[in-house]
């Protein structure tokens, strides 16, 4: 009760910032004009406010976009307001493994450094689907496509960091929804992977969150084992109603929007906890923990969990080196 009452007043927290806090306000003092930052879903909502202030403090951004059309719109928008800003774009499916592969090459062919990686993206699918390479669609855009691509990313990120000095960070941007989920992931992941399967379009978003959650835990212990001068943080962004949410539109959605309104962020305080958790000095050495309100707290009991988070590692390695979705088996 107390802590709703903090979240309704939007009282700051030990880092000076709290609910109502915006993007803008968070990063007021930083100069990011020497960073390069790829940023997956920043054509709307939540990533477009995201890139829009970074750009606005100076960094130079990569857009991949499965809409490459309506992610040089979102670049036109920016460029407008901020004309000196550096935007590629570039193709990216999130939910294709060769997609994300061929994204990697086209980026390492730019020669560019890398020193921030923001996967936001994020699906919300009412009727269930099937990957080409034989995964649930809302598994492998959410989770699976951003673990291949951080991962195929990590050494760039690993070098630009040992070149400059500068610290290294990636942001995992999830969901408090992830600890709706419980019960075996791989096991569950394998029955919304077949053809025919009873499907529930919110635990397998939670699923998928969590998996971004466990993704975090599971990287954080493994750069800092490396000695690697990056980190990996996660967060929560608050309730927000983004495009998201267009395939749940109706008459239930509108009421439950309708209650919720008090709980209902805006855009630009949705957008703040990410780009705190991406600028904030304050959390330079800051690894493995999850944010919301741009205050760090505790996730679900599995999302602490590391033998869940190993077993989900070791699963989702075999399933970016498949390549038939006849032989799904994350398993074996």
């Amino acid at each position: 009760m107390i802590e709703t009452g903090k979240y309704l007043l939007g009282a700051a927290g030990a880092s000076g910032f709290g609910s109502k806090s915006t993007a803008e306000e968070v990063t007021e003092n930083c100069d990011l004009r020497s960073i390069t930052a790829v940023i997956t879903g920043a054509t709307s909502g939540i990533g477009a406010e995201t890139a829009r202030v970074l750009a606005k403090r100076g960094a130079r951004l990569i857009f991949p976009a499965r809409n490459v059309k309506a992610a040089e719109e979102a670049k036109e928008r920016i460029v407008s307001e901020f004309p000196e800003t550096e935007i590629v774009v570039m193709k990216l499916d999130l939910s294709s493994i060769a997609s994300v592969r061929n994204f990697v090459a086209d980026f390492e062919s730019l020669d560019l450094p890398l020193n921030l990686l923001i996967n936001n993206a994020g699906k919300l699918a009412h009727e269930h689907a099937i990957s080409e390479d034989g995964i649930e669609m809302t598994f492998a855009t959410n989770y699976l496509g951003h673990f291949l691509l951080t991962n195929l990313l990590l050494n760039k990120m690993i070098q630009t960091a040992e070149e400059t000095g500068v610290q290294g960070r990636i942001v995992n941007v999830t969901s408090g929804i992830h600890g709706w989920f419980s019960g075996d992931l791989i096991e569950y992941l394998r029955l919304i992977s077949q053809p025919k399967c009873q499907f529930d379009a919110t635990r397998a978003y939670a699923l998928s969150k969590l998996a971004n959650v466990l993704h975090t835990k599971e990287l954080s212990s493994r750069l800092q084992k490396i000695g690697a001068n990056v980190t990996v943080n996660c967060l929560h962004p608050g309730v927000v109603r983004t495009r998201l949410t267009r395939d749940r539109e109706g008459l239930l959605t509108d009421l439950v929007f309708f209650l919720a309104s008090k709980l209902v962020k805006t855009v630009p305080q949705a957008a703040a906890t990410t780009c705190y958790v991406a600028t904030n000095p304050r959390l330079v050495n800051v690894s493995g923990k999850y944010f919301t309100d741009c205050n760090e707290t505790t996730p679900s009991g599995l999302g602490t969990n590391s033998s869940e988070a190993t077993k989900l590692w070791a699963a989702s390695e075999i399933l970016v080196t498949q390549h038939s979705k006849t032989s799904f088996d994350p398993c074996s």
